[in-house]
């Protein structure tokens, strides 16, 4: 009786170790870190302006305007809107589209927010979905006039903090209008597109909204990034997505700004034989000196210095013409 007893006993612990790994092998894996260090991102004194780390926690708010009629302008994206490699929150590129409308405009007329966040992405699958942020929250909590949307260079890091798996290569890397509803990261940019809808200026008119191609990776494999993806999928991609989810055919995007071309990069495939391996100090390739210079080089290739981002934020303001 004794050794069924210890036989039932035995089966069943080997039947509750067999559940418990196939519940196991069930869950959502976590996805890697980032293999990368980098001091422009950890120093969360860079964000000091917008954003700030409370208790481990990312809070943002909308930024509080000098005048109270004054447009309010959201700039939402990963490291290369919330810091680039920066030398202060004056360089980076969404207060220097402030200086570039105080000028031109007016102090007053517009008070523009930066709502981006390191590491962040576009599709939830990935390591730090920016709708998972403080900085979703600060744009979900107040009223806007107009939103610029810049996400997805984290997300061509399918190996790390990214997201793009053998589905997206299928659906996503030669979409067209035809087949875009397949394409998960379109799929979830309109999501995203649907929320900022409801976050107008009032309760019934939607912002203007102006969706950005990323600046173009100058080294495959820079933070984990696949080039490709970057130089030659995304300035195919979004602009598929701005006229499928476009103002006036039922969605809100007013116009979709190449970042891509106006920091440098070349159409696929030329890029490929025309741009430089990467960037270094006193490349002859002149786009280079908006990644590489005295003030920043290593390991950027994908962010913006000083100078790049006084040239990202002319390109924002030429492509949006207000």
């Amino acid at each position: 009786y004794q050794r069924r007893g210890r036989g039932r006993h035995v089966s069943s612990m080997l039947a509750w170790l067999s559940a418990l790994l196939m519940a196991a092998a069930a869950q959502p894996q976590p996805h890697p870190q980032p293999s990368w260090t980098d001091p422009y991102q950890t120093d969360v004194g860079h964000y000091a302006r917008d954003c700030k780390v409370v208790d481990g926690v990312l809070v943002c708010a909308q930024r509080a305007a000098a005048n109270p009629s004054a447009l309010r302008v959201a700039c939402v994206g990963d490291s290369i809107t919330a810091v680039g490699h920066t030398s202060s929150v004056e360089h980076h590129w969404p207060d220097q589209l402030q200086d570039i409308l105080d000028a031109k405009h007016g102090n007053g007329t517009y008070s523009v927010t930066n709502l981006g966040v390191c590491g962040s992405t576009l599709q939830k699958e990935a390591h730090l979905p920016w709708r998972g942020t403080g900085a979703y929250k600060a744009l979900v909590a107040a009223r806007w006039d107009i939103v610029f949307v810049m996400l997805g260079t984290n997300d061509a890091a399918p190996t790390a903090q990214g997201y793009w798996p053998t589905s997206n290569h299928e659906h996503c890397d030669d979409a067209t209008p035809d087949t875009l509803a397949s394409c998960n990261f379109a799929s979830e940019y309109a999501e995203l597109l649907r929320v900022i809808a409801t976050v107008g200026p009032n309760a019934t008119t939607p912002p203007e909204v102006h969706i950005m191609i990323p600046p173009p990776l100058m080294e495959d494999g820079a933070y984990n990034m696949n080039q490709t993806i970057i130089n030659t999928v995304f300035p195919r991609l979004v602009p598929l997505i701005g006229a499928a989810n476009a103002a006036g055919g039922g969605g809100i995007v007013t116009s979709v700004i190449d970042v891509y071309t106006g920091m440098g990069g070349v159409p696929a495939p030329n890029w490929m034989k025309e741009m430089p391996p990467k960037c270094v100090l006193n490349s002859t390739w002149p786009p280079c000196a908006w990644y590489c210079d005295a003030q920043s080089c290593s390991p950027g290739q994908c962010h913006p210095n000083d100078l790049g981002c006084t040239r990202l934020a002319q390109v924002v303001y030429d492509g949006w013409q207000p």
